[in-house]
């Protein structure tokens, strides 16, 4: 499994997703933010990738940490963005863009931060994916 092919999930759910795209419409970004990207936006990275080791050859098994962050211009929007992600991926099973999710599982959250120079809101939300892999 590549950060880029749960990175394909993770955007699949959240794009398919009305009540985080009514928010924040398709700026869903891996990793980075492109310069002067409007806001509200997401950020999704993974954090940690652990296997399932076995005798017999690769892991079926991998769990993955991915951490979500939320930036919006008014403290509101980013709270109902953060209720938004959560309901989408807490608790998810089932297979999107390919991949087979056994369980998603939200690790925790922050209550964020304001940066006064730029006039943003942040919160952050850690999730746990147990993704079975083909072997």
């Amino acid at each position: 499994m590549t950060t880029n092919e749960i990175g394909k999930a993770i955007y699949g759910l959240l794009s398919g997703a009305s009540s985080v795209t009514d928010i924040v419409g398709s700026r869903i970004y891996p990793v980075s933010v492109p310069q002067f990207a409007e806001f509200p936006f997401v950020v999704y990275t993974t954090t940690d990738t652990e296997p399932s080791m076995t005798k017999d050859g690769s892991s079926p098994l991998d769990v993955i940490t991915v951490q979500i962050d939320m930036y919006a211009n008014d403290f509101d929007t980013n709270t109902t963005l953060a209720g938004a992600i959560r309901s989408t991926l807490d608790f998810y099973q089932g297979t999107v863009n390919g991949q087979a999710i056994q369980r998603i599982t939200m690790l925790n959250s922050s209550d964020g931060d304001y940066n006064a120079d730029l006039g943003v809101f942040y919160l952050s939300q850690d999730y746990q994916i147990r993704l079975k892999r083909e072997r």
